[in-house]
């Protein structure tokens, strides 16, 4: 099954297939290409592959000179809980198709390859951004995502805030001795993912086993982002996991203790993200993706001035939206909500491989 991933150079889908762990060719569209992100940079590649020991390979587009001109990264997921199907990609908010800044009508012609590779192997594949252009391409509103434009000037981004009670949560924070220290090392993300694991208990949610998230040094180690960490009274009380690649400054992670939320510890946060970014040319703070049902949060977000908009994804040979929902799903839930810490760590470990 893994090999199918490499083999495209030998159909006649119109695309290529390369390792963009490896091949420089893969780094070069990410320099041309105004949607890259993290989700699609080696490191980010490499840890998926890592971490779940699954295959990843680039199908891609070439132009006549040799260089690669759009693609995505595809990774094939074979589980016996969820069935054998092809993400691209799997463990990331978002990884939309790369087009070269040149590109004219070459959304198309990529989804139309992708179309043609997909029936070629006979799995169902879903692509978590937009790819238009053919006709088994089916597109989802899946979730929403919010981005803010960044400016060296840090006051025109506060300037653009829709609401007053955003800094005023922010000079609460200080004016209550909340403080915020940056730390790319594995004891920031030790201390980050102890208030993690109490915040998806909470929610009712699995956790990400530490593996993974410890996996994140190696992005911090290559400049690729950091931990913020709100204290006060010498503890920790939230935590936000932020990825740095391509100009964009990406929310990845965010977790609270929750007696300390009337200090508006994320307030502080986010403000300490957003001046970063702006003394580190970065163009956008990219909130990540929220569902749709999850009013409160969305609300939190537009407020600092990002802009919403739909994030779809894209399916080919058929869509199934019953995928990890319904009647277990809020079991689960219910269970993790009442059952000891190490318990949405044990459910994390075994079944987020399966789920993606």
């Amino acid at each position: 099954m893994r090999r199918i991933l490499g083999q495209l150079s030998d159909h006649s889908s119109g695309l290529v297939s390369v390792d963009p762990l490896v091949d420089s060719a893969w780094g070069d569209l990410l320099s041309r290409a105004p949607a890259s992100s993290i989700f699609h940079h080696p490191a980010w590649l490499r840890l998926i592959h890592e971490h779940y020991d699954l295959p990843i390979s680039a199908w891609c587009l070439v132009a006549p000179d040799g260089r690669l001109r759009g693609g995505i990264p595809v990774t094939l997921l074979d589980s016996r809980l969820t069935g054998s199907r092809l993400i691209a990609l799997p463990f990331s908010d978002a990884c939309p198709p790369l087009l070269d800044a040149s590109a004219g009508g070459e959304m198309t012609q990529l989804a139309t390859a992708v179309a043609d590779a997909r029936r070629q192997i006979d799995l169902p594949l879903e692509v978590r951004g937009a790819l238009s252009g053919s006709s088994e391409a089916i597109l989802v509103d899946r979730y929403v995502q919010h981005q803010l434009p960044l400016h060296v000037d840090v006051d025109e981004v506060v300037r653009g805030f829709t609401k007053s009670h955003v800094q005023r949560g922010v000079n609460k924070a200080r004016r209550e001795g909340v403080t915020v220290e940056r730390s790319t090392d594995r004891d920031g993300l030790a201390r980050f993912y102890r208030l993690h694991t109490a915040t998806r208990r909470y929610q009712g949610v699995p956790t990400q086993p530490w593996r993974f998230i410890h996996g994140f040094s190696a992005l911090f180690d290559a400049g690729l982002g950091f931990v913020l960490l709100a204290r006060h009274d010498g503890r920790d009380i939230a935590a936000a996991v932020f990825f740095s690649a391509a100009g964009t400054l990406t929310y990845k992670f965010g977790a609270s203790n929750r007696r300390f939320l009337s200090l508006r510890p994320n307030n502080l946060l986010f403000m300490e993200a957003i001046q970063w970014g702006c003394e580190n040319n970065q163009h956008t703070l990219d909130f990540g993706r929220t569902d749709y049902e999850n009013t409160g949060l969305r609300e939190f977000k537009k407020t600092w001035g990002a802009t919403e908009s739909p994030l779809e994804f894209t399916y080919f040979g058929g869509y199934d939206g019953t995928r990890g929902s319904g009647r277990m799903r809020r079991a689960l839930s219910a269970t993790i909500k009442h059952a000891p810490p190490s318990f949405s760590r044990l459910v994390g470990g075994s079944l987020y491989r399966h789920f993606g």
